[in-house]
C-alpha cells in the first residue's frame, strides 16, 4: 500500500472534522493542504505540507500569511519520510519542539476478537446517541465537553463514508472510534475510553469495531496516527509502524 494513501485519508478525515464544525476551514491546493479549526489550538491548526516539494520555501510562506491573518498559532506537518528535504526549513529557522505521531496500519483481518462481556458496542445513528459519544469521546482526549458539539454533531450522521462507534457499560458511553473510510484504507479516529474505564480493553474492543466497519465497506487496510497510551496496544492487535508524522513550528517573532 503506496504511503500516498495513507496521507489521503488523514487529510480525508480532517477535512469532514472541518467542514462539518462550526467554525472550521479546510483548504487544499497542489502543494499543501490547511486545517485550521478556527480557535487558537495549535495541534488543530496545521498545514500539511505535500510531496514533491516544488517550492517549500513559498509554500510554508503562505501557510504562515493564512494563519497569520487569522491572528492563530499553528504548525508544519510532513512525512517523516521527507525528513531531509525539509532541511532547509529548519536552517530558515522553523523548529521542531512537538513530538512526531506514529502511523500504524494493519492488513484487514478476515476474524475479529470477542469484545468484552460487559460492553455493548453500538453504531451511533441518532441525534441523542450521538450526544453521549461526543461526552465520551472528548471525556477520554481530556478535551473540554463544552466545546464537543463544536466537531462532533449531527452533521457526521449523514456522511456515507463515516461510521461512529460508542462502547455501552450499563447503558452509558465509556468508549468511543470513528472509521472514515476512502477506497482501501479504513482510517479509525477519535479511539478514546473515559479515564474511570480504561485497562478494560475498551478501546481495544471500539478500536476493532471500526476494523469491521472498513471490512464491510470494502477497506483492504487500517490506518490510524497513534497517541503513546495507544501505540503499545495497536502494536498488540497487530498493527505495524509505518511512518511518522512530523512537526514544524514558525520562526519566533
Amino acid at each position: 500500500m503506496r504511503l500516498s494513501a495513507f496521507d489521503y485519508n488523514y487529510l480525508d478525515a480532517n477535512r469532514i472534522f472541518m467542514a462539518v464544525s462550526d467554525r472550521g476551514e479546510y483548504l487544499e491546493r497542489r502543494d499543501v493542504a490547511i486545517v485550521c479549526c478556527g480557535m487558537p489550538v495549535a495541534m488543530l491548526n496545521w498545514g500539511f505540507l505535500k510531496p514533491p516539494y516544488d517550492d517549500l520555501g513559498g509554500t510554508a510562506a503562505s501557510v504562515r500569511s493564512y494563519f497569520a491573518d487569522r491572528k492563530l498559532d499553528f504548525r508544519l506537518t510532513f512525512r517523516g519520510d521527507q525528513r531531509d528535504s525539509v532541511r532547509a526549513l529548519e536552517a530558515g529557522g522553523w523548529h521542531r519542539k512537538s513530538e512526531p505521531t506514529p502511523a500504524m496500519t494493519l492488513a484487514m483481518p478476515t476474524t475479529l476478537p470477542t469484545p468484552p462481556s460487559a460492553l455493548e458496542i453500538q453504531e451511533v445513528r441518532t441525534p441523542g446517541e450521538l450526544v453521549a459519544y461526543r461526552e465520551a469521546a472528548f471525556r477520554g482526549f481530556g478535551f473540554p465537553v463544552a466545546g464537543a458539539h463544536i466537531f462532533l454533531n449531527d452533521r457526521l450522521l449523514v456522511l456515507p463514508e463515516v461510521r461512529l462507534y460508542a462502547g455501552l457499560v450499563e447503558g452509558m458511553a465509556v468508549a468511543t472510534s470513528m472509521l472514515v473510510a476512502t477506497g482501501a484504507v479504513a482510517g479509525i479516529y477519535w479511539v478514546a475510553t473515559v479515564e474511570e474505564q480504561r485497562g478494560r480493553g475498551y478501546g481495544e474492543a471500539l478500536t476493532w469495531a471500526a476494523v469491521a466497519g472498513g471490512r464491510e465497506l470494502g477497506c483492504r487496510h487500517a490506518s490510524l496516527q497513534a497517541s503513546k497510551l495507544g501505540r503499545p496496544v495497536y502494536a498488540r492487535m497487530g498493527f505495524e509502524h509505518v511512518l511518522d508524522y512530523e512537526y514544524l513550528h514558525p520562526p519566533e517573532p
